[in-house]
């Protein structure tokens, strides 16, 4: 006897139980993030339940988390979509980022894992390989999942996440107007920066790096965008020339 083919329920249960909602949570997160998914993009349930496999409930829930995040804007009448760019709101997004900066130190697991200092150096790897802008915002992802992970803090690892998510993809549509080849030597250098932190036990060290260099690439996206002259890449780690509110500590 040839036996029934599955039901379409059958097959729906199947693919879910392949892809966790956190999963299809990240998968839509860096759609959106790499511009795969332009803003103004609908978002379906349906679609997007065939496209994964999935009911419509957990694209819901995923729909949810990402309009929470700011990247997408669920209208009552017209549904999802991806929701647009506001460069002027996402210049106060980065000064806080730049803020939370300073808390890595305190809250970063070090030593670094051998496999933390492997997955550094595959980056610096794949940077050799880079061809294109569009090469970029994988290594930049890799990168922040990294630094991520040494992260012990709940709340501050779910803050940091969700405010890189929000600036990210302003990065991307930068990246074809930036030189290219500046942009990754910052990147390795940053990167590079990072691995000698870890070597020498500094959450402190490490906080500075990545304060450093997240005030460089904003600079050099006010420069592209026209808000204010970038400050030299040698400007001192502490020093605020961007355009944002200043995030300098006050002397007590």
């Amino acid at each position: 006897m040839t036996p029934s083919p599955p039901s379409a329920e059958a097959e729906t249960t199947s693919a879910a139980a392949r892809i966790t909602n956190e999963q299809l949570y990240r998968q839509l997160r860096v759609r959106i993030t790499r511009l795969d998914l332009e803003p103004g993009a609908r978002l379906t349930e349906e679609a997007l339940a065939k496209q994964y496999g999935v009911s419509r409930t957990p694209i819901r829930r995923v729909l949810d988390r990402l309009a929470h995040d700011g990247l997408v804007t669920i209208n009552p009448n017209s549904g999802a979509s991806v929701s647009s760019i506001d460069f002027q709101a996402l210049r106060e997004v980065w000064a806080l980022r730049l803020r939370i900066a300073d808390l890595v130190g305190d809250f970063v697991r070090l030593p670094a894992s051998p496999e933390i200092r492997e997955r550094l150096e595959a980056c610096l790897e794949q940077l050799d390989d880079v061809e294109s802008a569009a090469d970029l915002a994988p290594l930049y992802d890799e990168y922040h999942e990294v630094m991520l992970d040494l992260l012990t803090n709940g709340p501050l690892r779910s803050i940091y996440d969700q405010l890189y998510a929000q600036t990210a993809r302003a990065f991307v549509q930068m990246l074809p107007s930036l030189d290219l080849d500046t942009e990754i030597e910052q990147i390795r250098s940053e990167i590079e920066a990072s691995l000698d932190a870890c070597g020498q036990r500094s959450g402190v060290a490490l906080a500075e790096v990545r304060r450093h260099h997240m005030q460089l690439v904003l600079e050099r996206l006010n420069d592209a965008l026209g808000f204010a002259p970038a400050r030299p890449a040698t400007s001192p780690p502490n020093t605020t020339t961007s355009t944002i509110p200043s995030t300098t500590k006050e002397p007590s």
